[in-house]
């Protein structure tokens, strides 16, 4: 009997305990795996990503997100302000997307404490400009302002030291190449400045990108380009020029780009090229879209186009004869060329 009754007493006080372990894990786990109501939270071991995609979300979420998320992605809703302490809910984070909002400006100290952040997306915002230092607190390696309303770029927004690989610039209103900050990025691989209002490049703006592979330049207002202009990117391997308004290009402007493989030249307005201005060992190359004047000036891109394989068939966009006519296809005597050619 006195057996039965300690084994009872044993069983309530075990089971005292549980409750008790269960409330106390239960409050310390609260955080961890909660989510917000417009939210859809996913868990895993390694990481927990919350998307909240709801166009009525006008507050930032930080009181419900979960402590332990990795990504963070708010798209397309009413969200106009982030604040520092609201990122203090997540200390973990390693990439945060708020694309399609709102934002017409960040806090210089937004990113402060974020130790483990390497990527942040704000394309499709309101931003017309950025604090100094905005961006000196996280370890980014991938940064995305794409189609925003900046006119300027400062260069004290991303650190000296800067690790950053990827910064997208495209859809802006920048008229001027945003030197100063690209001087700070030697470790940058990718960068994207298309769809601005770029009318020049000053002859050191991409001196310093020496891990430079991916350079998009499309759909400015670029009429030419220093001969220099990408002296100092030898690893330099896909080129976007297209939909810009040059008639000219320097002849030694691809010298020293031994690993160039793409350059992208439609829809300018080329008329001719100097001999030996595209490179011998270039996988392809796009020459659609200019206005090509058909006579023996052009010889020099007859011949080029004749011995490689990786291009495009640009056409004739004058004299009247030969308007319409494949580039390639034509004879010496088309083009005026003596016997010789």
């Amino acid at each position: 009997m006195e057996k039965e009754k300690r084994s009872c007493s044993v069983v309530k006080m075990d089971s005292r305990a549980l409750l008790v372990f269960a409330v106390i894990f239960c409050l310390g786990c609260k955080g961890t795996f909660s989510c917000p109501k417009r939210c859809t939270c996913h868990f895993s071991n390694k990481t927990t990503e919350v998307v909240c995609p709801d166009v009525s979300l006008s507050r930032y979420p930080s009181d419900s997100l979960p402590g332990s998320a990795t990504s963070l992605t708010i798209q397309f809703t009413n969200l106009s302000n982030v604040t520092a302490p609201d990122l203090r809910a997540t200390p973990l984070l390693k990439e945060l997307h708020l694309p399609g909002n709102r934002l017409r400006s960040l806090p210089a100290d937004l990113l402060a404490g974020l130790t483990h952040l390497h990527t942040i997306d704000l394309t499709g915002n309101l931003i017309q400009e950025l604090p100094p230092h905005v961006f000196h607190h996280a370890p980014l390696l991938n940064l995305v302002l794409k189609d925003n309303l900046l006119t300027n770029v400062s260069a004290d927004w991303l650190p000296r030291s800067s690790s950053l690989t990827w910064l997208d610039l495209s859809g802006n209103q920048l008229k001027e190449s945003p030197t100063g900050l690209l001087h700070r990025l030697t470790r940058l691989e990718v960068l994207h400045l298309s769809q601005n209002h770029l009318q020049e490049l000053p002859a050191d703006s991409f001196h310093s990108l020496f891990a430079l592979e991916r350079l998009y330049l499309d759909g400015n207002k670029l009429q030419a380009l220093d001969s220099k202009a990408f002296s100092g990117n030898a690893n330099l391997t896909y080129l976007f020029l297209q939909k810009n308004q040059m008639d000219t290009l320097p002849p030694a402007v691809f010298h020293g780009l031994a690993r160039l493989h793409y350059v992208d030249l439609s829809n300018n307005r080329l008329r001719f090229l100097a001999p030996g201005t595209l490179p011998a060992g270039i996988g392809w190359v796009d020459l659609d879209g200019n206005p090509w004047h058909c006579n023996a000036k052009l010889a020099p891109l007859w011949m080029w186009l004749n011995s490689h394989s990786g291009r495009s068939e640009p056409k004739c966009a004058s004299p009247e004869g030969l308007k319409g006519r494949v580039i390639s296809k034509l004879t010496s005597t088309e083009l005026g060329l003596s016997p010789a050619h």
